[in-house]
C-alpha cells in the first residue's frame, strides 16, 4: 500500500504509533539527508498493509509473541524512515549483510535500526555518512551488569542523570557506535570507551576515546535512553543541538 493512501486510511494508527523527522546535516561534501523514524508497539488489532505477504507470513509463523513484537518493531520502524510519500510501503525490504547489519533492498542509501521492549528507531541516511542507534530501557538491574564493563576513567566522568541512567547511556551510545563499524559487541567492548560525556539536562554528547572522528548524541525519556551516534564533521555549528531537540520530540514524554 502506498504511503500516501494507508496515512488516509489509518491517520489515527500513525498519530499513535509513528513518529518521523527528516533533517539537512551539512558537512565538508555539501548535505546529507537524515530521516528518522521512532515507534511504538502496535496492538494486536492494527493493521498490517505495509507488510509484503512474505514478511506477514513470517509474522504470523513465530511462536512466541515476544519475537513477533520484535519483528513488528523492526520492521515498522524501518519503512517508517524510509518511506517517501509515494512509496509502497510493501516493496520496501529490509534484508541482512553477512554480519547481520540492515540493508535497504534496492537502495543506496543506508540504514540502521534498534528496538526494545515497546519501543523502535530507526535511521536511514545519506551513503556518505555513517550512523548507528541504539534504544534501551533503564533497568537497575541491567545496571549492575553494565556497570562491571565500565572503565574507571568513565565511572569518572560527571554527568547530572542519575546513575542507572548514566550507564544506560554510555551502552546505548557505545553499541550505536559498534553499529556504524558493523561489528556489533564482536569486538572488546574497551574499543568503544566513552572519553567525555557533556550533559545538558536529559541530554547528552559523548566522544569516544578509540573514534575521535564520532560523536553520540543521546537523549533520556521517561524509561528509556535512545543515542545516535554520527561523525562530528556533520554535526558542525547549530546541527549537535538541532538534532539533540529533534531526538527528544521523536521519543513519547
Amino acid at each position: 500500500m502506498q504511503y500516501t493512501m494507508f496515512a488516509r486510511q489509518y491517520r489515527q494508527f500513525l498519530s499513535n504509533t509513528v513518529k518521523r523527522r527528516s533533517l539537512q546535516l551539512k558537512g565538508p561534501e555539501g548535505s546529507y539527508l537524515l530521516k528518522l523514524s521512532v515507534v511504538s508497539l502496535p496492538p494486536e488489532d492494527a493493521p498490517l498493509e505495509y507488510l509484503s505477504p512474505a514478511e506477514q507470513e513470517q509474522y504470523f509463523g513465530f511462536q512466541y509473541s515476544r519475537r513477533r513484537n520484535s519483528y513488528l518493531l523492526g520492521k515498522l520502524a524501518a519503512k517508517m524512515a524510509v518511506a517517501e510519500e509515494e512509496d509502497d510501503l510493501s516493496s520496501i525490504q529490509i534484508e541482512h549483510g553477512i554480519l547481520c547489519q540492515p540493508i535497504i533492498t534496492g537502495s543506496t542509501r543506508r540504514i540502521t535500526i534498534t528496538h526494545c521492549d515497546t519501543m523502535g528507531a530507526a535511521a536511514d541516511y545519506d551513503p556518505r555518512l555513517m550512523a548507528g542507534v541504539d534504544m534501551e530501557r533503564v533497568d537497575e538491574k541491567a545496571a549492575d551488569a553494565i556497570r562491571r564493563i565500565t572503565s574507571k576513567e568513565e565511572e569518572t566522568l560527571v554527568t547530572e542523570l542519575a546513575p542507572p541512567q548514566f550507564l544506560t547511556l554510555l551502552w546505548t551510545a557505545k553499541e550505536a557506535m559498534s553499529k556504524v563499524i558493523q561489528t556489533g559487541f564482536t569486538v572488546p567492548t574497551e574499543l568503544f570507551e566513552i572519553k567525555e560525556c557533556v550533559c545538558r539536562g536529559q541530554a547528552a554528547v559523548s566522544e569516544f576515546r578509540n573514534f575521535p572522528q564520532f560523536k553520540a548524541l543521546s537523549v533520556v525519556r521517561r524509561e528509556y535512553v535512545f543515542s545516535i551516534v554520527l561523525p562530528g564533521k556533520a554535526l558542525s555549528g547549530s546541527a549537535e543541538a538541532m538534532l539533540l531537540q529533534v531526538l527528544q520530540e521523536l521519543l513519547p514524554d
